[in-house]
């Protein structure tokens, strides 16, 4: 019979990838999605490019009890009330993409305020596995952020190398307006972002504490600097990271960077390390994250690049790729095509 799967926020950028990507899969057997604005239309008809079956209903529709896996793609706070809600009610696996269950509970008060469900904060996976590994006998995951997706995976395997001998570290983001999500504003209006790049959100991004907290379960490392700016595309992120070791000779070579990166991620899918630097046009419509470096000898700096699709790997290509690993299913399941 397959999985039986429901998505809430299916009228979002992640919840349409969502559809696209589960819509397909093999071992999804039946799906459900849910978007209280769209209620009762077809699937088909609202997003003519999905060929998937069906019509969205309303969230209370869904039979959260007979759910195997449900993607939860709300905004913050919104998401943990769902989130609880489809967990209590006996739903098998939720994937949550929001920021709801990322941070520690004081950490995510200093940046978000009191957090709706504090209880689940303590049980939620954080889920990348090319750090963290496989999701185990967890019911909760929740999926990291785009823009701390390209930097942590490009910027963990230095930081553990390095462990407490880092001066700086700066990551200049620059990410396509979908990162901003369906809902327009003032700033993704098209006569504001078409030909123009603008930095945003510095310095209380909510992303940067995100990062900040992930390369502190690898190695100590000082404050990150995280610039983030919007740039005139429809969708993906580029990243170059700037890091300074305390002592010159900890500098390492290019080669030893992208040889650190062979070694971390060696049998997972979706990382690629080359020496050619990335763009955002490598990685579109793919569940790739691509990695390069390369050494600035006059200013002794690491520089490392790093380039993903922000609605697939940084969103819902990885929200399947964790559910397959939760599984038990290769990562991969489903996915292969956007590798």
């Amino acid at each position: 019979m397959g999985l039986k799967v429901g998505i809430y926020g299916g009228s979002g950028y992640g919840g349409i990838e969502l559809i696209r990507l589960l819509s397909v899969h093999p071992e999804v057997g039946s799906l459900e999605v849910a978007s209280r604005g769209n209620a009762g239309q077809k699937i088909s008809g609202v997003f003519p490019q999905l060929s998937a079956e069906g019509e969205f209903v309303a969230p209370e529709e869904v039979e959260a009890a007979g759910l195997d896996v449900a993607f939860v793609a709300y905004s913050h706070g919104e998401s943990a009330e769902t989130v609880a809600r489809l967990l209590d009610a006996g739903a098998g696996l939720v994937v949550d993409l929001s920021a709801d269950f990322r941070l520690p509970g004081a950490l995510y008060a200093e940046w978000y305020g009191e957090h709706p469900e504090p209880g689940l904060i303590q049980e939620a996976h954080y889920g990348l596995p090319e750090l963290f590994g496989t999701p185990e006998n967890t019911r909760l995951i929740a999926n990291p952020g785009c823009y701390p997706t390209a930097a942590t995976l490009a910027l963990a395997p230095v930081v553990k190398r390095l462990d407490g001998r880092v001066r700086s570290v700066t990551v200049n983001a620059l990410s396509g307006v979908s990162g901003a999500g369906a809902r327009p504003s003032g700033k993704t209006h098209y006569v504001s972002a078409n030909e123009n790049v603008s930095a945003y959100g510095f310095p209380r991004h909510r992303h940067a504490p995100e990062i900040q907290n992930v390369l502190d379960r690898v190695g100590e490392t000082p404050d990150v600097t995280f610039v983030p700016h919007l740039v005139p595309v429809s969708r993906g992120i580029l990243e170059t990271i700037t890091v300074e070791p305390e002592d010159p000779l900890d500098l390492p070579t290019a080669e030893e960077a992208l040889g650190w990166y062979a070694d971390d991620y060696s049998g997972w899918s979706f990382v690629e390390a080359r020496e050619e630097y990335p763009q955002i046009a490598h990685v579109t419509g793919t569940n790739r994250v691509r990695l390069s470096a390369a050494v600035d000898e006059t200013a002794g700096k690491l520089i490392l690049f790093s380039a993903i699709d922000n609605l697939l790997k940084g969103a819902s290509g990885a929200a399947v790729q964790n559910m397959n690993l939760a599984l038990g299913h290769p990562e991969e399941l489903g996915l292969e095509h956007l590798k």
